[in-house]
């Protein structure tokens, strides 16, 4: 297995390469002894996440060294202590989910530059096998017929949920495919961990989770919980994506970098999906070395929660309009789960006019373009 670049060892490696007849460039990238171009890019992301989980792999293949790139990693436990670091020019690109997307682009005008994969594949709202939601059936929610319930079985019902958070927002969704608004149940306010606990101590009529340790281990136990809305059922829309510092998306040099970090992205997700079962190992040595330890049988289930897109589906997001609307469905998907946010109070009406203009199709078009060439 071989080691990944840290930031620790960056000073040592820099020394030795160019001992060993690498010179630096004014404009900051490499040439190497053999006249090939390197470049240098540092990259960020969530610890132990599904987006993060391809860099992890191709680290550890020596995928980026292959092509020329050295990548420098920075982790964060969430998108928004992620996105501080942007004021000093902390990274250039990052895998991020939708928190991070926001707070990146309106608290430091970053930009979108592609999404990774769906994000709302471990988000289910649970019942009881023995609620009347569940023995209600499906087949009576407008987003979905695999949605349990109908709207007098979900009327009044006491459920615990994340505020302000994805969670409440696929919870938002479910209810609406009712007919109904969050005025129609008892919220209560719950962070996903608190929430799995109280729920197995009886108390709610339903919980919403997100995440691969109460999610899975509820959706084991069907024989006294049903999973009945998910986020892929209520049509969250929900995605990770790269978010790229703006200073290093203006240079030349980065700009190029980050086509390479790309293209290796997208040869590790062809990768993982010929060799699953090396995928789930990975999947258990990351979430190791992050301090979250999880077993391969989860590791399997959380690595097919979520789907990865192609480089054709991330383009055809980032250039295709929505249906019924001027924005692209990337643009539209974001401003959905924005505009959501904005009526919870975590942002300012206005905020949505600052992020329109904050997506750039350029970097996975070039990257497209050059896969279709070879």
């Amino acid at each position: 297995m071989k080691k990944r670049v840290v930031a620790l060892v960056m000073a040592t490696i820099l020394s030795t390469s160019l001992l060993a007849g690498c010179g630096k460039s004014d404009d900051g990238a490499a040439n190497s002894s053999s006249g090939k171009k390197t470049y240098e890019l540092t990259v960020s992301g969530i610890g132990g996440s599904l987006n993060w989980l391809p860099v992890y792999i191709a680290q550890e293949e020596g995928w980026f060294e292959e092509e020329g790139l050295e990548l420098e990693e920075t982790l964060f436990t969430n998108g928004p202590v992620q996105m501080e670091s942007l004021s000093s020019d902390g990274w250039d690109i990052g895998c991020t989910g939708v928190g991070g997307v926001f707070a990146g682009v309106i608290g430091y005008d970053a930009i979108v530059v592609g999404s990774s994969n769906t994000d709302d594949g471990t988000q289910y709202v649970f019942a009881r096998e023995d609620s009347d939601m569940v023995k209600a059936g499906t087949g009576n929610n407008s987003l979905s017929d695999e949605i349990y319930g109908n709207a007098d079985t979900w009327k009044g019902k006491s459920i615990l949920c994340n505020t302000g958070s994805v969670t409440q927002y696929v919870l938002i969704k479910t209810l609406e495919g009712f007919g109904l608004s969050q005025d129609d149940v008892e919220f209560v306010a719950m962070d996903p961990a608190t929430a799995y606990s109280a729920f197995l101590a009886g108390e709610g009529d339903a919980c919403v989770l997100t995440g691969s340790g109460g999610t899975f281990k509820m959706l084991a136990d069907s024989e006294k919980y049903t999973p009945v809305a998910s986020g892929p059922m209520a049509d969250s829309g929900l995605m990770c994506s790269f978010v790229a510092n703006k200073n290093s998306f203006n240079d030349p040099d980065k700009y190029e970098a980050m086509k390479v970090f790309m293209k290796v992205y997208f040869k590790s997700l062809d990768w993982m999906k010929e060799n699953k079962e090396e995928t789930v190992q990975y999947c258990v040595d990351m979430n190791d070395e992050n301090g979250s330890s999880m077993d391969a049988e989860t590791a399997a289930k959380y690595v097919e929660a979520d789907t990865y897109y192609t480089l054709q589906e991330v383009s055809d997001m980032m250039t295709n309009k929505a249906e019924g609307s001027d924005n692209t469905i990337m643009d539209q998907r974001l401003l959905d789960v924005l505009n959501f946010f904005i009526e919870v109070g975590n942002y300012t009406a206005g905020d949505e006019e600052k992020f329109l203009g904050h997506t750039d199709s350029k970097l996975i078009e070039d990257v497209l373009a050059e896969s279709q060439a070879n």
